[in-house]
């Protein structure tokens, strides 16, 4: 099953407020994108979520921690 699939079925309000992001936007947003502005603006405690959801688990997240002398 398609991951837009699963966001309907699993939290259509959501959903359907992307639908209307989308469609309020001037320019290009995909509605995978949209979903996420939609998602953390009815549900801001997953922003942490949001950041860090869509990095590749094969390329570690860099610490600024460790780029300083």
């Amino acid at each position: 099953m398609k991951t837009a699939a699963w966001r309907w079925l699993l939290d259509p309000a959501t959903s359907l407020l992307a639908l209307r992001l989308r469609a309020r936007e001037r320019g290009p947003m995909s509605y995978d994108a949209a979903w996420r502005l939609a998602r953390v603006t009815r549900h801001p405690d997953e922003m942490g979520y949001r950041m860090h959801g869509h990095r590749s688990d094969d390329q570690p997240s860099k610490d600024p921690a460790e780029e300083r002398p």
